[in-house]
């Protein structure tokens, strides 16, 4: 179980940054289209498809690590207790503020296709692209916060 949680954790690990630049590209993207009423493209697309869909892959890593490293136990076994350490971050608003990020993700990019014009295209995915990035930013655990974490952890050595 050692081996499965490390490699889960590399690649979660990895996954964020993969989240945080495909976040900015596609935020970019929608702004420059937005600002520019620049035709909405395959690139314009892909950009929201890939942030998505690297969203998704990180909630299902991120899931797995949840049930591995019991999380749900702690909370079932004294909610009470969990619920005033530093605990709560992790098996609470983590999980479920990543979870409201990649909701409005998918949400942005069913609104950007659905939309009837270029410009609305482009707003429509930097508005809801940006408002899941900093959600997503918000509920990292960042190494310069209270719950912190690594920048970067690979296969047991943390940076």
């Amino acid at each position: 179980m050692e081996t499965f949680n490390l490699i889960i954790q590399t690649l979660h690990s990895l996954a964020r940054w993969g989240l945080v630049i495909l976040g900015l590209i596609a935020i970019f993207r929608g702004l420059s289209g937005w600002m520019g009423k620049k035709e909405f493209t395959a690139a314009d697309n892909r950009a929201g498809m890939l942030y998505t869909m690297v969203f998704d892959v990180q909630l299902l890593l991120g899931i797995l690590l949840y049930l591995s490293k019991g999380w749900f136990g702690v909370l079932s076994a004294d909610f009470g207790a969990a619920m005033g350490s530093g605990t709560r971050f992790f098996a609470i608003e983590h999980l479920l503020m990543m979870f409201a990020s990649a909701v409005v993700a998918h949400i942005g990019r069913s609104q950007a296709r659905k939309a009837a014009d270029v410009v609305q295209k482009h707003r429509r995915a930097a508005i809801w692209y940006g408002l899941s990035f900093v959600l997503m930013l918000a509920a990292v655990p960042w190494p310069f916060l209270a719950n912190a974490r690594p920048w970067l952890r690979l296969f047991g050595f943390s940076f």
